[in-house]
């Protein structure tokens, strides 16, 4: 066997591994228990979900659980059943009075114990999967205790059967060690990182709700790339990573984007989406790709998400080889029926052209589209490319008669080389093109097929 042979089925079983994890990643939709009158379990789209987590319990300090303002759904767990989704309990949510019990609650080890307790009966006897613990957040003291609540979660929630699942949702950045990734990384099944609220009512300028990219003169108070780069440097494994994608904007007293405002107020998608037929005009950030509207006086701003930027973060997650998304909140898209997000987000999920390998993040001297390999082919063949500058980039197949046959990638890329996996599937013998298609470029080549 040829060095070029080994090399090309390492390379296609890397691949392969790459288009099989896309079919495993989380899409998990955090559910508030309010929201059961204006977005009962029967509309949810639960095709486009793996995980629902009901929202919020909490703890008081003496280890007990706090369901105030929780309401139980059974039918909403029976549905998640009979939809094979997961479902898990989220415990916690900002509160002004209740948030601070978790401090409380870990510093005493009888207290904790009881929590740990409680919490693994309340999920065996309700029919939930496992908990979402939501502290917002454990402070640099809290990280010792905290440490030994997650140990002893894992240790109880593992000796269950079937095993519970344990997560948390996480700060965009731990900047002050709030938790203890040496044990974290081994100890939770995943992690949802709040990539959102970078902007708001407490920042002197209009910025992106939820930017994918970005810089330190521009964003700066973050952006998802940037948060995903912290938490593997903490050792996180990229598998079990969710990044967040909020079924909200803001809105600010502004004239665009990044200029300085004055307030700020949350609005939900399905509030802000009418706003289009009412002299708002939307604009595309391409730094961030992130959307925006302009109101018709150029006073005010609101930045969200919408079904083209949400369907980037899909692509992102799936070259990077993320662990998924978390949702907050599903439901808040519901709108005349049609939840456009959650759709999106679901058909993004399915489309296996998006997933594509970057093999080398080191950025090439030119774009360029490499011959295929194996050459004529019969099956698999693997097709290299280099990207020079971030954008959207798609790899489309055309026969002879310059037909469109397939659509191998299509999504936004980083600078790098990139390795996509093609499988002829029915095409009849013949010669086909191959282009790389981007905003001012195109490069073709061709491959034959041979049955």
């Amino acid at each position: 066997m040829t060095r070029r042979t080994v090399c090309f089925l390492f390379l296609l079983a890397s691949l392969w591994s790459v288009q099989a994890s896309s079919q495993d990643k989380i899409i998990l939709g955090y559910y508030p228990s309010w929201m059961k009158g204006s977005y009962p379990h029967t509309v949810i789209q639960w095709r486009n979900l793996t995980h629902i987590a009901h929202s919020f319990i909490f703890p008081y300090a003496d280890g007990g659980l706090d369901l105030s303002g929780f309401s139980l759904y059974p039918e909403l767990i029976q549905a998640a059943r009979q939809n094979s989704v997961g479902i898990v309990i989220a415990v916690g949510g900002w509160d002004v009075v209740r948030t601070p019990r978790f401090s409380q609650m870990v510093a005493d080890s009888n207290a904790r114990r009881r929590f740990v307790q409680n919490l693994k009966n309340f999920c065996l006897t309700y029919g939930y999967d496992g908990a979402d613990i939501d502290w917002e957040y454990p402070s640099a003291s809290d990280r010792p205790n905290a440490t030994l609540l997650f140990k002893e979660l894992r240790q109880a929630f593992s000796d269950a059967f079937p095993p519970l699942t344990l997560s948390i949702a996480a700060p965009s950045a731990d900047w002050g060690s709030r938790y203890d990734w040496s044990v974290m990384k081994d100890v939770l099944d995943w992690m949802g990182v709040m990539t959102y609220d970078f902007y708001g009512s407490w920042t002197t300028k209009a910025g992106p709700n939820s930017p994918l990219f970005g810089t330190a003169a521009t964003t700066d108070q973050g952006w998802i790339d940037n948060s995903v780069a912290h938490y593997l440097a903490k050792g996180m494994p990229a598998s079990k990573i969710l990044i967040g994608i909020p079924f909200y904007g803001w809105q600010f007293n502004a004239t665009t984007l990044f200029a300085p405002s004055t307030g700020g107020v949350q609005m939900t998608y399905n509030r802000i989406a009418p706003l289009l037929q009412q002299g708002w005009v939307r604009h595309w950030d391409s730094l961030t790709r992130t959307p925006f509207l302009v109101n018709a006086t150029a006073t005010q701003v609101i930045s969200y998400d919408d079904s083209a930027s949400v369907t980037e973060k899909v692509s992102y997650l799936k070259q990077r080889n993320l662990g998924g998304a978390i949702i907050w909140a599903i439901g808040q898209d519901y709108l005349n029926g049609q939840q456009p997000l959650l759709s999106a987000i679901g058909a993004a999920m399915a489309k296996t052209t998006s997933v594509a390998k970057r093999i080398d993040a080191e950025v090439p001297g030119e774009f360029a589209l490499l011959q295929n390999y194996p050459n004529p082919f019969n099956g698999q063949t693997v097709i290299q490319y280099l990207i020079r500058t971030a954008g959207e980039y798609s790899i489309r197949v055309y026969n002879l008669l310059g037909q469109e046959v397939d659509t191998l990638v299509d999504g936004y890329h980083l600078p790098g080389r990139y390795a996509a996996h093609f499988d002829s599937g029915t095409l009849a013998s013949g010669v086909y093109l191959y282009r790389l298609i981007g905003t001012k470029m195109t490069l073709t080549k061709a491959f034959v097929v041979l049955r």
